[in-house]
């Protein structure tokens, strides 16, 4: 299920106490129609999905604050429960892809009404930053890129605004599946750069308590161990046009 069309009502606020991966759901009485609320044993110890110590349940807030470049399709299985597809991939903030002819690099045309939660303008060269912060960062982060051939940042090119490439260093069948996953999430690079220093030039510190994002969903408050709580993002609710891939 696409992430943006989870809740249709109005306003809608996500919170959630203790918020992970939503493994239990619940409806409290008095609990408005616009609000759902997940209930976990433990949650995310940091908003950053990419930062050093991020537990698993990081990986809930961070799909719904952030979008990728691509996401994956969705099916039904067999019992009638909706799944995602790993083998389909769909827009997300890429409205398009095309891999060359060589098979060797691949140009992704970003949306461009896309903008970040602070009213900002998604660029390529914040997808850029991104995916440097993500293959240099370390850890996992630069473990789950790697394992789609990503791991270098001259890999990366911000060709105008709304256009980006990866220049591949060997043909990998999963490069384009890993940029669906969670870790290649695109932050707003101005807002994240304004709060590094030479010590900490990713902004780990600030981003492990803020975010930067454009997703379906954004902040509204959070008391780490107690409680999350998403209000949803109708500014990037604007849908993208149909993807083309000539993979």
């Amino acid at each position: 299920m696409n992430r943006r069309e989870l809740l249709k009502s109005g306003a809608v606020t996500v919170s959630s106490g203790m918020l992970g991966l939503w493994p239990t759901i619940r409806a409290y009485a008095g609990t408005p129609l616009d609000t759902l609320v997940a209930v976990t044993e433990y949650g995310p110890n940091s908003l950053d999905i990419q930062g050093l110590g991020a537990n698993q349940p990081t990986h809930g807030p961070s799909w719904n604050i952030y979008d990728r470049l691509l996401s994956y399709g969705t099916k039904t299985l067999p019992d009638g429960t909706p799944s995602y597809d790993y083998k389909s991939l769909t827009p997300e903030l890429a409205e398009s892809w095309e891999v060359a002819a060589d098979g060797m690099s691949a140009v992704f045309k970003l949306r461009p009404n896309a903008v970040f939660h602070d009213g900002s303008p998604v660029t390529a060269a914040d997808v850029k930053w991104s995916f440097d912060r993500a293959v240099q960062i370390g850890g996992f982060s630069a473990i789950q890129m790697g394992a789609g051939s990503m791991e270098k940042p001259e890999q990366f090119e911000a060709v105008d605004d709304h256009t980006f490439r990866i220049h591949f260093i060997r043909k990998d069948k999963l490069t384009l599946p890993d940029l669906a996953v969670n870790i290649p999430v695109i932050m707003n690079s101005k807002l994240a750069k304004a709060h590094a220093t030479p010590k900490d030039p990713w902004a780990q510190e600030w981003l492990e308590r803020n975010e930067a994002g454009s997703g379906a969903f954004k902040v509204e408050s959070w008391n780490p161990g107690q409680e999350l709580i998403l209000a949803r993002f109708d500014a990037g609710q604007a849908a993208g046009t149909q993807a083309s891939d000539s993979a």
